[in-house]
């Protein structure tokens, strides 16, 4: 069944049908914003709180044309919102500090197995790190990326293309320092 069926479902009242869901994209949920935050509490509030706001758009009979983008548009907000607060930096970095999780420790897919790499993509800014995130960890499609990040296909292409260059820019600077 497809994700736009389980909202139709749990804007009827069935509440089994986020059940799904939630099974379905904890886990890619939880590495997008891990990888964009780098605090494993943190990401894992930000999860709940983006799943409770799909839940609570369900409820009121929400359904998107497509969920993934939706999604990934809800939760890359809900991290927006979180540094927009300046109490909230001070508290990230109070946690990182205090509980040394500033160590990266990502879920590491099949395409960027190597920490250096992870190290490499968390030097670009976050327009460029939200695009690569995107399209190589979540596996979205350009127009997906560009229904989540509310730009145009054209400014996805770009970021991407950007992005790519500049990560390949530190990775040589990064091999030439190792020797």
């Amino acid at each position: 069944m497809q994700d736009e069926e389980y909202m139709r479902q749990l804007s009827l009242g069935i509440d089994t049908a986020f059940d799904t869901l939630v099974f379905r994209y904890h886990k890619p949920l939880f590495g997008y914003i891990y990888r964009l935050l780098h605090d494993e509490k943190l990401a894992e509030d930000i999860v709940q709180e983006t799943l409770l706001k799909i839940y609570q758009q369900g409820l009121k009979g929400f359904v998107p044309d497509q969920f993934r983008p939706w999604m990934y548009k809800i939760a890359t907000n809900t991290c927006k919102d979180y540094w927009r607060k300046p109490t909230s930096r001070l508290e990230y970095v109070t946690d990182k500090d205090i509980e040394g999780t500033g160590q990266v420790h990502p879920i590491i897919d099949y395409q960027l197995e190597r920490q250096w790499m992870v190290e490499s993509l968390n030097q670009l800014s976050i327009d460029y790190r939200t695009v690569l995130y995107l399209r190589f960890y979540q596996d979205l499609k350009y127009s997906e990326i560009a229904l989540a990040l509310d730009i145009s296909i054209n400014t996805v292409k770009t970021r991407i293309a950007r992005g790519l260059k500049l990560l390949e820019n530190i990775l040589i600077a990064d091999e030439r320092e190792r020797g």
